[in-house]
């Protein structure tokens, strides 16, 4: 019996070193980082029902064609307050209030402008040939694309600057919607990357610093190398970030084929797991399978008191993480 209790316990310590390895896992995060995540991605995919919570997609279920329209026409937006992305060309050039003239493409307007601060992006909505899409809200309609206009034909923007603000979480991944179209008026893309940087703060929000960047490559190719990147099929390619904090600055940053803008059909934005606490969840799932395999002697060999001790700290630890 003493043999039995003593290689229990020496179980539950072993045990309890994945769990706090686990929980200890977040903190040592240093810099930021975006991997682009192939299994999250939705390949030719038009539903987007429950994915959210949070989205923008430009030029919406609009029942007028349009081009060169304002990049907010339209707009279906539900957004967190954690975060700065203001598309009213108002804004161009302002400051993040528009009470101010602003040369800092990070601040106001929050697409690309052209290089006087005077003119900013634009959109396209109800185009026959683009994808009728569902929204994370339920809301069904022809979508549209944000367009890089102050751009060139078959080149690289970062288009859209999405800036963190104080409270957003340390980790959430986000959807680019890219391939919601094709034909005439439809902006084809050959590559879709994000990338996070820190930066300084405001005002000027710049000193950048721990930058990573992701790509999303299908097929072991960027998206305009594959017929899924570009089959006229929308796909919502899935980035994740890590060890995000306020003022940390998201840029979307697509790269049009020859003779399209650059442009994207929108974003979807929704919270994961921190690193740490998938460790954690890890190591619980280990103990509880661990507990399962002890025989029913060793159970009963074990003072009730014990395995309520064992429970309390387990969950004190899970709460430390």
């Amino acid at each position: 019996m003493k043999r039995t209790l003593t290689t229990w316990l020496r179980r539950q310590r072993f045990l309890i070193g994945i769990l706090i390895a686990g929980a200890a896992a977040q903190p040592t995060l240093a810099a930021n980082l975006a991997t682009w995540d192939a299994a999250a991605s939705r390949i030719d995919a038009k539903n987007y029902s429950g994915l959210g919570p949070y989205y923008w997609f430009p030029n919406f279920a609009n029942p007028t064609p349009q081009t060169g329209a304002a990049a907010n026409s339209s707009e279906a937006r539900h957004l967190p307050s954690w975060l700065h992305f203001e598309t009213n060309p108002a804004f161009v050039g302002k400051n993040d209030d528009g009470t101010l003239n602003d040369a800092n493409a990070r601040t106001g307007f929050s697409l690309e402008e052209n290089s006087n601060n005077t003119v900013g992006s634009t959109s396209v909505g109800g185009q026959a040939n683009f994808n009728t899409l569902t929204l994370p809200g339920g809301a069904t309609g022809v979508s549209g694309q944000a367009v890089a206009t102050v751009n060139q034909l078959g080149n690289t923007s970062s288009f859209a600057f999405l800036r963190i603000l104080p409270g957003a979480p340390s980790s959430f991944r986000i959807y680019v919607i890219a391939d919601n179209g094709g034909g005439a008026g439809f902006n084809e893309q050959a590559r879709i990357r994000v990338n996070l940087r820190d930066t300084n703060g405001p005002p000027s929000y710049g000193a950048d610093a721990n930058t990573s960047e992701a790509e999303a490559l299908p097929n072991g190719v960027r998206v305009g190398q594959t017929a899924v990147g570009h089959n006229g099929v929308a796909d919502a390619w899935a980035f994740n970030l890590s060890n995000v904090d306020a003022h940390d600055l998201l840029t979307i940053r697509p790269t049009s084929a020859a003779g399209s803008f650059p442009a994207f059909g929108g974003f979807i934005i929704t919270p994961e797991p921190a690193a740490g606490l998938l460790g954690v969840m890890a190591g619980a799932g280990l103990i509880a399978g661990a507990r399962r395999r002890v025989s029913r002697r060793v159970a009963r060999s074990i003072p009730a008191s014990s395995d309520q001790y064992f429970q309390g700290l387990c969950y004190k630890i899970g709460r430390a993480a």
